[in-house]
């Protein structure tokens, strides 16, 4: 009898252990989950700083000030791109609606309709996650 209850407690042991490593994936598969999803959330909350940053180079007269604003803004960029911020390709590549917003359409010879013509807004991605699609204008043939 007793050697029949030692191996019951020794499967019921191992189920224990099983379910425990169980647990514990689920844990860690959440929280990878939970921080990708705040490195995206704080990535799309500093887009805005580098549209400012843009609006501001574009407005600024050539000179040391301008390449200085320049030069942050690069180095900004760079930084976002080590957690993983990817900008969208847009002009010269075929529209996309899962990560292109058409703002207009343009005519352009046969040979590039549907091809991003120009690009209004810069879009951004994280992985596979869109954090903001690229405003764009799509090329029509006439």
């Amino acid at each position: 009898m007793a050697g029949a209850a030692d191996g019951d407690d020794k499967q019921r042991l191992r189920a224990a252990l099983r379910e425990l490593e169980r647990a514990k994936q689920r844990v860690e598969r959440d929280a990878a989950r939970v921080a990708a999803q705040t490195r995206d959330d704080l990535l799309a909350r500093l887009l805005p700083l580098l549209d400012d940053l843009d609006r501001t180079i574009a407005a600024a007269p050539p000179g040391d000030l301008r390449d200085g604003v320049a030069l942050v803004r690069d180095k900004f960029e760079r930084v976002l791109a080590d957690y993983g911020l990817e900008r969208v390709p847009t002009v010269g590549h075929r529209f996309d609606p899962a990560v292109h917003e058409a703002v207009g359409v343009a005519p352009v010879a046969p040979d590039r309709d549907g091809e991003v013509v120009s690009e209004w807004q810069r879009g951004y991605r994280a992985g596979d996650r869109v954090l903001r699609a690229a405003k764009v204008v799509v090329g029509r043939a006439a």
